[in-house]
């Protein structure tokens, strides 16, 4: 038979998930072969259906790297045993490790798998467990929180609700007050800052219990908040008393992982440019430099931090370059958090272009007399 009168073979579970993926994520073939480590000859032989995958291992694999629920490739829950509190707690690892690399998409994707296979520990009271699931809500919010834009911050909120479910049965004032100091993040995110206070102040005035680095986050967030409603001096006394926690702390090692000196000199950066005082912001950024964890994910932020200090400066010539870079990086592994706040540089930048081309018509039609039509 000629291979014209060949007759196509039928799609599998698997080929059509990824063709599914593609068009959903407007991927080529080489960018999904790329995503999941594979060869792009392999992702067209799986579309195509010219040979089936069926370990269950990698199928798996695939599945938690792109965020598709196992049953999408034809994986039976029946064929794989229920996960343990282990490999829960090594996927919880890896979802922070891919968020230090900035690889947002991926780390969200494994963290709603990971929410799935968990399911079935929710109802427990076993210390072990309910720490563990605590740890899991944190990491997959915290993705979320990167992953996620604005208006979809609802989301971020269940995962920190349910964080702190856990925490509350655990009795556990260092989980209670992160989950709790997030919740008023995200509130303040989408512009409730009353309530955001509401909860920030809960987490500072709840948790006596709390490490220090628990403590500092919150106070930092909280400083965040006060900065947003204007509320300038409960801001300098609240950044203090984090920076003071922060100078306490193991730098890289803590229970909230991204609260450190650099992160609180960040704080200060961003919130000087929000006053003007770009020269202040400029030394903060330079300290944050100093102290930041060396990870691709503070790198990225303090290019966006220096970005946004250096248009507001009007040295549009060395921000440009840092901005393009972020958004360039952050674009292609889902950061959509840093991907607003660079859209806020190019609305700065437009609204400044705005206004000199409205001065230079202005200068024009006095220079050269007001046109006549």
């Amino acid at each position: 038979m000629s291979g014209r009168d060949a007759k196509p073979r039928p799609p599998t579970a698997l080929g059509r998930a990824l063709k599914i993926y593609r068009d959903q994520h407007k991927f080529t073939q080489e960018q999904l072969a790329a995503l999941l480590d594979e060869d792009t000859r392999q992702i067209r032989r799986w579309e195509n259906a010219e040979t089936q995958l069926t370990d269950t291992r990698e199928l798996k694999r695939i599945a938690d790297r792109l965020g598709i629920p196992y049953k999408d490739l034809g994986i039976a829950t029946s064929i794989y045993a229920p996960i343990r509190l282990d490999e829960i707690d090594t996927k919880v690892d890896r979802i922070w490790n891919l968020v230090d690399k900035a690889h947002v998409d991926e780390a969200y994707a494994v963290a709603e798998n990971l929410i799935l296979e968990a399911s079935q520990h929710t109802g427990t009271s076993d210390i072990l467990a309910l720490r563990t699931l605590a740890r899991m809500y944190h990491a997959t919010a915290h993705a979320a929180s990167l992953s996620l834009k604005t208006e979809e911050v609802g989301h971020i909120l269940y995962y920190y609700q349910q964080m702190e479910y856990f925490a509350q049965q655990l009795k556990d004032d260092t989980l209670i007050n992160i989950s709790l100091a997030y919740q008023g993040d995200m509130l303040r995110r989408k512009g409730d800052i009353a309530n955001a206070i509401h909860y920030l102040e809960r987490a500072r005035d709840t948790t006596p219990l709390a490490d220090k680095a628990a403590q500092g986050n919150a106070l930092q967030l909280l400083a965040r908040t006060y900065m947003q409603g204007y509320k300038l001096e409960n801001f300098d006394r609240t950044i203090k008393e984090a920076e003071d926690l922060a100078r306490s702390i193991d730098q890289q090692n803590n229970s909230v992982r991204q609260f450190n000196l650099g992160y609180v000199f960040e704080e200060y950066a961003k919130s000087f440019c929000r006053l003007g005082k770009t020269q202040r912001a400029l030394d903060y950024i330079d300290q944050a430099e100093k102290y930041r964890n060396p990870t691709k994910s503070s790198e990225i932020l303090m290019k966006v931090a220096r970005a946004e200090i250096l248009v507001r400066e009007g040295d549009v010539r060395n921000a440009t370059p840092l901005a393009i870079q972020a958004a360039t990086y952050s674009r292609e592994h889902g950061h959509n958090r840093r991907l607003e706040r660079i859209y806020a540089i190019k609305r700065y930048m437009y609204q400044q272009v705005t206004k000199y081309s409205k001065a230079e018509w202005e200068l024009n039609e006095a220079l050269e007399g007001p046109n006549e039509y």
